[in-house]
């Protein structure tokens, strides 16, 4: 059995904990193959090897297809200051990322021959993004973490607006590249075999930060919602570190917290983040094997 320690005593994020299971050897090719059969945006994905005050790690570089940046540009502009947008800013997506700034409404579409290039908020929402992952050739396991994910950050989001989870239309989740966030952590999951997953406690950062409907405290809303009942980590640092994915992992995939386990590390992967601390913007993933 393969258990995976997620060590995020500085934070987690979205990109930040895949990047950190593609350094610990999840298979780019295997996540790539599996996104791109799903329907979504046109996309490449890459890794670049940046240094963290002093620790090498993996950031995440996801590009998007130049028309749809061209198509969405001028809206992203003005939709730049919402609850995807401070998620990007911890998380380190070295990418041109105009098109996914725009609120919700450009979350799953892709290469899939038949491209369903609509940017209507109602094909944004929770359901239309579960029923997604629901009738995919995505493997079962895979199916069952995304959905997981996913339904953890509705609830939350649906809680804080006063609306049904699956009506929620995503301000954060809902932009492609944290649906590839999501996925494809579940994907790297997979290929690395991961049965067990625990975790340090995480901490929130402080401050404030700037969304769709004005400045909001760190922790933001809906991560402060999905972090109910998840050990916090006592680590005062101004600006967000933990972010509503990186939370929904923890929420939804996380059987245990606590120190490092006492057993013999296999692997250890870092993943990274975009902001500069005076501490490492890094996620560590240590993979045991049983």
């Amino acid at each position: 059995m393969k258990q995976l320690y997620l060590d995020c005593q500085y934070g987690i994020s979205g990109d930040m904990t895949l990047s950190a299971l593609i350094d610990l050897g999840a298979d780019l090719a295997y996540i790539t193959g599996h996104l791109k059969s799903l329907p979504i945006d046109p996309f490449s994905m890459a890794v670049n090897r940046v240094n963290k005050r002093g620790i090498s790690s993996n950031l995440l570089d996801l590009q998007f297809a130049e028309a749809e940046l061209a198509a969405v540009g001028a809206q992203a502009d003005t939709d730049h200051h919402h609850e995807h947008d401070h998620e990007h800013e911890e998380e380190g997506h070295s990418h041109q990322h105009a098109h996914s700034h725009h609120e919700h409404h450009h979350s799953h579409h892709h290469v899939h021959n038949h491209h369903h290039h609509h940017h209507d908020h109602e094909h944004r929402k929770a359901s239309t993004i579960l029923e997604m992952i629901e009738t995919s050739d995505l493997p079962l396991r895979v199916k069952d973490r995304s959905r997981r994910v996913f339904e953890v950050i509705a609830e939350a989001e649906g809680k804080i607006h006063g609306m049904d989870p699956r009506e929620v239309h995503f301000h954060e989740v809902g932009a492609m590249d944290s649906i590839i966030d999501i996925i494809g952590v579940c994907l790297a999951l997979e290929s690395l075999e991961i049965d067990r997953i625990t975790a340090s406690p995480v901490p929130t950062g402080h401050g404030k930060v700037k969304m769709a409907h004005g400045l909001y405290p760190i922790p933001a809303p809906a991560t402060a919602e999905i972090l109910r009942g998840v050990p916090l980590e006592d680590f005062h640092v101004r600006g967000e570190l933990t972010t509503p994915t990186g939370a929904g992992f923890l929420k939804a995939l996380a059987d245990d917290y606590g120190y490092m386990p006492a057993l013999a590390i296999d692997r250890i992967g870092y993943g990274a983040g975009r902001k500069d601390f005076e501490h490492p913007n890094v996620l560590r993933a240590i993979l045991f094997e049983l």
